[in-house]
């Protein structure tokens, strides 16, 4: 168990070497309609409330969202394919697993992150995804993000409220 510290030390300073390189390259906004979105989030109770708030807010269809719950003990009876965990990560921000890498491969239009703490593993995360505008809470790392909503992580309405009053103003949503 020794191993896991040492690996998220690794994987931290992969982060922290790399950063301005993997951020400007990943970091190129697109400004077409939002048609797919993915979800990280660390709590799978949330999933509803927060799926009826983005299906509200978007004209979108339950398979344009994809979710990825991260989950720092996960559970042997608990696999499912949107469940993620630090053994889905290698050494030096590697991504070992095979789902996780299919997902990030593909593009998405919009990437929120509803996590409640700042996290090596779901920075890394969206480091290697192909987002072009991403969201999440203020207290999060801005380099990452290209907009940040100061409200606490419950309050989802708020933040859905904000998140869509700022993506109109951009012309990303109708």
């Amino acid at each position: 168990m020794i191993f896991t510290g040492f690996k998220r030390k690794s994987n931290q300073i992969f982060l922290n070497k790399r950063q301005s390189k993997l951020v400007n390259k990943t970091n190129v906004v697109s400004l077409k309609k939002i048609k797919k979105i993915l979800v990280v989030c660390d709590d799978y109770s949330k999933k509803e409330i927060i799926r009826e708030e983005l299906l509200k807010m978007f004209t979108l269809v339950e398979k344009d969202i994809k979710w990825l719950f991260f989950q720092q003990k996960l559970p042997k009876e608990l696999e499912l394919d949107d469940i993620i965990s630090p053994k889905d990560f290698g050494w030096y921000g590697k991504i070992k697993s095979e789902n996780l890498t299919n997902i990030l491969t593909k593009k998405y239009d919009l990437l929120i992150n509803y996590s409640k703490i700042d996290c090596v593993y779901i920075n890394l995360l969206l480091l290697h995804s192909k987002v072009g505008f991403k969201a999440g809470f203020s207290h999060l790392n801005t380099d990452y993000y290209n907009l940040l909503i100061n409200c606490k992580t419950d309050e989802i309405d708020i933040f859905t409220e904000e998140l869509k009053k700022y993506l109109s103003i951009l012309n990303l949503i109708e």
